[in-house]
Formats: C-alpha cells, structure tokens, sequence
C-alpha cells in the first residue's frame, strides 16, 4: 500500500543551552559523533529532507542537513517558533520532529509514529510515555500552519498546550522506555546516557 504522507523532518537543536553551561546541546558528542549528526542521519532514513533548528554553529549544522532553519526572532524564544520555521519551509506534506537531547530515539518508535499518521493524516500525532505527553517528539501536518501561526500571534509559547488544544492523537509507549532517556546536563551526558548505551552491533 502506497504511503500517503511525503515526509520532512526537524532536529531541534536551537535551545540556549542553560543547564549545559551555553554549551550548544546538538554539537555533544554521543558515541563518537555530534548527536545532531547521529539524529539526521536516523531522520534520513525515514524522510525525504532533514531539516535542522539552530541558532547558532550553522556552519556545523549544515554538513548534516538538507536545510537549516533558524528563529527570526532573538533570544531563543523557545521550540515552538522552531517548529513553525521548520513548517514554513518544509517541502513534506508532513513534519516529524525530534529533540536533540534524546539520542536513544530509534527507527522503530518513529516508524511507529509514521504508522499512526498515515491512519490519521489530518492530524497531529504525538508521542506518550504513560500519562506524560512528549510534545517535541511528533508528526504535524503541514495543513496546520496557518493554525500554529494564528497561535503564535496569540501568545502561544508551549508545544505541549497547543498539541492539547489540536487533540493530538498519540502513541504511548512505557514511562520508563529506555529510548526517552534525555541529556540536559554535563553529568547526564557522560555517565547517564553512557551507563544506557545502545547495544552492540554484532
């Protein structure tokens, strides 16, 4: 059966950093690589383009995307306006969207998440560990553009609210799944997600 979606997808990697001392997160080295370049390379299985959100290091980003999209505003004002550059210029009929602090993301749970899409094309889809919504890890259609738009001219600042209010459908997966382990710390990035490093490939 042919799939009925064309896909993008979207690195978000434009965060300031905070916790990480301004360090720019998509440029950590996770088993030997940036985890950008790790996360574009998983997307490019997946996808037709891969798009990446940053705001800084672009001559770093580029060599592991397709296109870069960067925030008009200053300041980092957060993921949703980097979702809605991304769906600005997207060339899919749908955006998958990844955060850069969780490299342990994998090609099933996404292919996963495709699958629900392809079942619900018109709308939103997102990712669930038991009762927590992880609204950076999703599939819009680019149909709600002028949606999110129309949102963000309102004060919406929160992926998480505005998936809510589009009734997103979503795939739940365990609270403790091993592939949401995320890295928002120096500590976390040496010991934590290499204490629950992928397998080997045999």
């Amino acid at each position: 059966m042919p799939n009925p979606i064309n896909l993008s997808a979207l690195v978000l990697a434009g965060g300031q950093g905070s916790r990480l001392g301004g360090i720019d997160k998509g440029l950590m080295v996770y088993h030997g690589e940036p985890v950008a370049a790790h996360l574009s390379r998983l997307l490019a299985s997946l996808s037709n383009e891969v798009l990446i959100s940053c705001n800084r290091n672009a001559d770093q980003y580029q060599q592991w995307a397709d296109r870069l999209v960067s925030d008009p505003q200053p300041d980092y004002p957060g993921p949703l306006l980097g979702i809605l550059s991304a769906l600005r210029v997207a060339r899919g009929s749908h955006l998958l969207v990844v955060p850069c602090d969780m490299p342990r993301l994998d090609a099933p749970l996404l292919r996963a998440l495709v699958a629900l899409t392809c079942e619900h094309p018109e709308r939103p889809i997102a990712l669930q560990s038991a009762e927590q919504l992880q609204p950076l890890i999703c599939i819009l259609p680019r149909s709600l553009l002028n949606t999110l738009e129309q949102a963000w001219q309102a004060g919406q600042r929160s992926p998480y609210r505005w998936l809510i209010e589009q009734q997103a459908v979503t795939l739940t997966i365990a609270a403790d799944d091993p592939r949401l382990l995320n890295a928002n710390t120096r500590s976390q990035w040496h010991t934590h997600l290499k204490r629950h490093s992928p397998h080997q490939r045999r």
